[in-house]
């Protein structure tokens, strides 16, 4: 990995109770970048934030924060802001001292951070709430203050894990929207942690996916969409035309059948395989294969249907046209368009 400022983590390893649960785990996040974790519940994605702030012991592997190895750092002096699920605000404190705790934290007095909490405060959209009590707030209000709070030291980073989860889904993009803007503006390194992919393309500039403990995929949301590679991406990121074909090999070509025909692979040995067609690459055609739309959604202007084929297939077709459930068409694909996926 190159040198340069920002949040970098390479080939760390974390065991719990003698259990490894990260295997040689690489990041690196340039300053005002973003970088979702997004994978299963139990992959490690917590276990990652919780090492790089200092909460969890590192087996072995460097972790810095501009160029400076943090892991001889104690937790709460590693500039690293952090949000979890849980807002973790004190409700005995109003929003002003809750904001302020870090700040208190380094030795600050009321007539230094007051000044800093009523920019914070301005800053996440919560000008005039600096004597408001916890219990008032509602919780995308409550979200706000735990980011002001996470932010107000000025850390160089920050780590959230899931602080979204518990709001509604309206609430959940405005703050999203909310969010990316503050942390583009302050130039933070942020790793963001969520298992639905919704969310991470909404703040994320790149998007890494966990599996067992290690990262298994990392790129842009361009280059995920455009290359998944793995079934298990593909699945995280709603591609849901996926399969496990049955290979077989004649002549010398290994192939599986598909509703429209024979897919021959390039190797003849190809291991665990998935294989997938997208919605888009499904068309309707008079001499295709006769299916049942199952199920209908509208999305953008589009309408995505789950059809069963009379093969007892079942895809997934993007279209224009709004048909009615029961209703029976044709459709057809290239097998050129079925894309192989490896399994881990």
């Amino acid at each position: 990995m190159k040198q340069h400022n920002g949040l970098r983590i390479e080939n760390i390893n974390v065991s719990i109770a003698g259990h490894q649960i990260l295997h040689d785990v690489s990041i690196d996040v340039e300053l005002g970048a973003i970088t979702t974790l997004l994978g299963p519940s139990g992959c490690g994605k917590s276990t990652l934030l919780n090492a790089i702030a200092g909460l969890l012991p590192v087996d072995n592997g460097n972790v810095s924060l501009n160029t400076k190895n943090l892991l001889t750092i104690p937790a709460h002096k590693r500039g690293i802001g952090l949000m979890f699920q849980n807002n973790a605000l004190f409700p005995h404190m109003n929003v002003e001292r809750n904001v302020a705790f870090g700040l208190q934290m380094q030795g600050e007095k009321p007539k230094q951070y007051e000044e800093k909490v009523s920019e914070m405060l301005n800053l996440v959209g919560l000008s005039g709430f600096n004597k408001r009590e916890i219990g008032t707030l509602s919780g995308g209000e409550s979200q706000r203050v735990a980011l002001a709070r996470a932010l107000a030291p000025s850390p160089k980073a920050l780590l959230l894990d899931e602080p979204f989860n518990s709001l509604d889904r309206s609430l959940r993009t405005a703050l999203l929207e909310e969010v990316r803007d503050v942390l583009k503006t302050l130039h933070i390194a942020a790793i963001h942690v969520t298992h639905d992919w919704d969310e991470a393309t909404q703040i994320a500039d790149n998007i890494a996916f966990m599996d067992q403990g290690q990262i298994i995929r990392i790129g842009t949301i361009a280059e995920i969409i455009e290359t998944p590679k793995y079934s298990i991406v593909a699945e995280l990121i709603g591609m849901e035309s996926c399969w496990t074909p049955e290979l077989f090999e004649s002549e010398g070509i290994t192939y599986f059948d598909t509703p429209w025909g024979r897919r021959e692979l390039d190797t003849p040995n190809p291991g665990n395989i998935s294989a997938l067609i997208r919605p888009e690459n499904i068309h309707e055609r008079t001499d295709g294969v006769k299916a049942v739309i199952q199920t209908k959604k509208s999305v953008y202007g589009e309408w995505i249907y789950k059809c069963r084929l009379e093969t007892a297939f079942t895809v997934f077709v993007k279209t224009m046209k709004n048909y009615e459930i029961g209703e029976k068409i044709s459709l057809y694909a290239s097998v050129d368009n079925v894309e192989i996926l490896e399994v881990l």
